[in-house]
């Protein structure tokens, strides 16, 4: 019997191949063809990550006053434990009508964990727990238990960092039982690598079927390393918007302008900040004023290393009003 060769790959026939008007179509109608290209235009930007939402204002936070005021005789002393372990105690002097306070904190924090608490002499306790459960996912939780049960809180938080975004989950005081709570979603996302936006969705039920909602968006200009501008809405009554500036090396100034308007309640109002900061060689200091008439200035003065002796007053010339305070701080 002769030996018959078998056929060739050019004599076997080949599947029949989809037109190009169908691959067309089916990519018009297949939403994964955009989603993929999408993703494609952003791995070719190479976009920046645009920090989480609650910290767009982070450079002008650390110029102005509000974080870093404080009234009466203050002390605060750290020991570090350990790299990963230190306590905090706290020293509040009391003023006319207020009882003076001891307030005690323990921070642990390595690569995955961060855990924070304290407690103070009226037994109120506030605890903070972060848990990095991949790099780019993270698990939060704030639990605050005060005297008077209308204060105390359980917020639990959950934040994923893409390469260019942003996106957290937030559920404040949630009710299984009745629904009620708050709960918030933002997303913020880099367009070009100076500019980024965002947007806020908070749904909030204080009690059953009583329901609210609210959206608010931002938006973070930064042309360059010592320049940031940030307009932020709150809802569609309230309007926020900030810039800061790195004068030198050592200095840095910034404002903020803010505007209510409820036609509702008749209410218009419109509220003014500039502040600045200067870093010595030894010693920082920060000033602050506004438009009702306030002024008010921060000194810290490191008298050694871990040693810190600060200077705070404020002048509130429509009130008539006067604050001052002295405070100390001491690490080893």
């Amino acid at each position: 019997m002769a030996y018959a060769p078998p056929p060739s790959e050019s004599a076997v026939p080949s599947p029949p191949k989809a037109s190009l008007e169908e691959e067309l179509h089916f990519k018009f109608w297949n939403p994964t063809h955009y989603y993929k290209a999408l993703n494609q235009h952003r791995l070719r930007l190479n976009l920046p990550n645009p920090g989480q939402f609650e910290y767009l204002n982070k450079e002008i936070k650390g110029t102005m006053l509000t974080n870093f005021m404080f009234e009466g005789g203050r002390a605060d002393l750290a020991k570090i434990l350990s790299p990963n372990f230190q306590v905090m105690h706290t020293f509040q002097l009391g003023l006319p009508g207020q009882p003076s306070s001891f307030e005690f904190a323990g921070v642990y924090a390595d690569e995955d964990t961060l855990m924070h608490g304290k407690m103070d002499t009226d037994g109120n306790l506030q605890a903070r727990l972060n848990y990095a459960l991949s790099k780019r996912l993270q698990a939060k939780a704030q639990a605050q238990v005060m005297a008077t049960d209308s204060q105390s809180m359980l917020q639990l938080e959950s934040e994923y960092t893409g390469s260019d975004y942003t996106a957290n989950i937030k559920a404040i005081n949630p009710s299984p039982v009745d629904g009620t709570g708050i709960y918030l979603a933002n997303y913020l996302q880099s367009i070009t690598h100076k500019l980024s936006v965002g947007a806020e969705l908070l749904y909030q039920c204080p009690m059953p079927k009583v329901q609210e909602t609210g959206i608010s968006f931002a938006l973070r200009y930064q042309p360059s390393a010592d320049r940031v501008w940030v307009a932020q809405t709150q809802g569609t009554n309230m309007l926020s918007t900030s810039y800061w500036r790195r004068i030198t090396e050592k200095c840095e100034a910034g404002a903020e302008l803010q505007m209510v308007n409820v036609p509702s309640q008749g209410r218009r109002e419109a509220s003014c900040s500039v502040g600045v900061k200067y870093e010595f060689a030894a010693s920082t200091v920060r000033a602050m004023a506004d438009n009702f008439g306030k002024v008010s200035m921060l000194l810290e003065e490191k008298i050694a290393p871990g040693f810190s002796f600060l200077l705070s007053g404020e002048l509130d010339h429509l009130k008539g009003e006067n604050k001052f305070g002295l405070g100390l701080n001491l690490e080893s």
